[in-house]
C-alpha cells in the first residue's frame, strides 16, 4: 500500500512538473517573438529618424494580412507624441534647409489633413499671404497613427516604397516619422494591377495605419505639385471643408483583370478607361432597348384605345342619329309643320270667307265660288292681310276686287 502510494505521489510531481516546463516554454517563445518585433520596429523608426535615402524607415514588419483587417490593435502604442514628433520634423527640415533641399516653391501650397471627415484640402496664399484660397480636394483614409494636431514639413519623396504589412505605395510623400501620403497600398512592388481593391472601396474611411491614402491621381498631385518643405496641417473637424468631400468609384464588384489597378491612374495600360467605355456603351444600348418596348407597348395599347372607340362610336352614331334624329325630323317636323300650315291656311282662308260674305251681304254662286277657290290658292294670306272688298251694284250681282 505504501509503495502505490510513493508511485502516485511520484507520478502526479512529474505530470505537474511537465506543466511547469511547457508554460516556461510557451511564455519564453512568446516573449522572444514579441522582442524581436519590437526590435525591428525600434529598427524602422530610427531609420526614419536618421532620413535613409532608400526610406525602409516605413518598412515595419507586421503580420502579413490585408490592410483592410487591420486594427487598431495592431501595435501596442494608441498615438504618437506630436509634441516630439513636431520637433524631430524641425530638425529634419533644418537638415533639409542647410543642404539647399528646400525650394522657395515649398511655400506655394499649404495641405490640410482633416481626419474627423476624411479629406484633404490643398490652399494657396490670398492678397494677404494667408493660405485661405482652396484649390483642390481629396478624400482620404487616416488611422490610429496619425498626427492629431500640429504643422509639419514635407521631408521626402519616392515611388513604390515599402509599407505595413509587406505592402507598397505608388508616389509618397514623406510627412513626419512613419507618416506618408501614398496612393492606396499594393500586394506587388511595381505591379500596378495588385492594388489592394478593398482597400480603394474604403478611402474615406479610418482604415490605415496612420498614412494618409488618396487615390493615385491625387497622390501623384501632391507628389508633382507640393515640393519638400511644403506645410501640412493635421487637424479634425465634421466640416468637410469649402470644397466638401469628393467621392470614389466603388471597384471591388468590377471584373478581376480591372479592379487590381486603381481608376484614377493615368498609365496607358490601365484596363478602366476601356471598361467604363464598354459599361457606357452598354447602358446606351439597354436604354436604347428599354425605350424600343417602350414604344411597343404605347403603340400596343394605342391599337386597343382606337378599336375600342371606334367601335363604340360607330354604334352610337348609328344607333342614335339614324333612329332619334330621322324619326324627329320626320315625325315631328313634317307633320307638325305641315299641320300648322294647313291649319293656318284653313283658318284664314275662313276668316276671310266669313268677313266677306258678311260684308257684301248679298252674295251670290259665283261670288261664294270664287273665295272657295281662292282658299286653295297661296294668294289667299294675301288677301287676307292686304286685301279689302269693293261692292259694286249692277242688279243683283256683285263683283270682289282685289286692291
Amino acid at each position: 500500500m505504501l509503495n502505490k502510494k510513493i508511485k502516485d505521489e511520484t507520478a502526479a510531481f512529474a505530470i505537474l512538473g511537465a506543466m511547469i516546463i511547457t508554460f516556461a516554454i510557451t511564455i519564453g517563445v512568446y516573449e522572444y517573438i514579441n522582442y524581436t518585433s519590437l526590435k525591428e520596429v525600434n529598427t524602422s523608426i530610427n531609420m526614419a529618424q536618421e532620413g535613409s535615402s532608400d526610406m525602409q524607415q516605413v518598412n515595419v514588419k507586421m503580420q502579413n494580412v490585408p490592410a483592410n483587417v487591420m486594427t487598431n490593435d495592431t501595435m501596442t502604442n494608441s498615438v504618437i507624441d506630436v509634441e516630439d514628433t513636431q520637433k524631430k520634423n524641425e530638425e529634419e527640415y533644418e537638415k533639409l534647409k542647410k543642404e539647399k533641399k528646400v525650394s522657395s516653391a515649398a511655400d506655394k501650397y499649404y495641405i490640410k489633413v482633416n481626419y474627423g471627415a476624411q479629406v484633404v484640402t490643398v490652399y494657396t496664399k490670398d492678397s494677404n499671404g494667408k493660405y485661405t484660397n482652396p484649390v483642390k480636394a481629396m478624400v482620404c483614409s487616416t488611422g490610429r497613427y496619425t498626427p492629431t494636431s500640429g504643422t509639419y514639413r514635407t521631408l521626402g519623396k519616392g515611388n513604390w516604397w515599402p509599407l505595413m504589412g509587406d505592402v507598397y505605395g505608388q508616389y509618397s510623400t514623406w510627412i513626419c516619422g512613419d507618416i506618408l501620403f501614398h496612393s492606396v497600398p499594393y500586394l506587388t512592388s511595381g505591379d500596378k494591377s495588385s492594388l489592394e481593391y478593398w482597400a480603394y472601396d474604403q478611402l474615406g474611411q479610418r482604415v490605415s495605419m496612420g498614412c494618409v491614402r488618396l487615390t493615385v491621381a491625387d497622390a501623384k498631385w501632391i507628389y508633382n505639385n507640393c515640393p519638400v518643405g511644403t506645410q501640412v496641417e493635421f487637424y479634425s473637424s465634421s466640416n468637410p471643408g469649402p470644397l466638401g468631400k469628393p467621392t470614389t468609384k466603388k471597384i471591388s464588384d468590377a471584373p478581376s483583370h480591372v479592379r487590381g489597378w486603381d481608376p484614377t491612374d493615368s498609365d496607358s495600360r490601365n484596363p478602366w478607361p476601356k471598361y467604363l467605355k464598354e459599361l457606357e456603351q452598354k447602358k446606351k444600348e439597354e436604354q436604347k432597348k428599354a425605350e424600343e418596348e417602350k414604344k411597343k407597348e404605347e403603340n400596343k395599347q394605342n391599337t386597343v384605345t382606337n378599336t375600342t372607340t371606334n367601335t363604340t362610336t360607330d354604334k352610337n352614331t348609328n344607333t342614335t342619329t339614324n333612329t332619334t334624329v330621322d324619326k324627329n325630323t320626320n315625325t315631328t317636323t313634317n307633320t307638325t309643320t305641315d299641320q300648322n300650315t294647313n291649319t293656318t291656311n284653313t283658318t284664314t282662308d275662313k276668316n276671310t270667307n266669313t268677313t266677306t260674305n258678311t260684308t257684301a251681304g248679298k252674295t251670290d254662286t259665283n261670288t261664294t265660288n270664287t273665295n272657295t277657290t281662292a282658299t286653295k290658292k297661296p294668294s289667299t294670306n294675301a288677301n287676307t292681310a292686304g286685301g279689302g272688298n269693293a261692292i259694286i251694284a249692277s242688279g243683283t250681282s256683285s263683283v270682289n276686287t282685289e286692291l
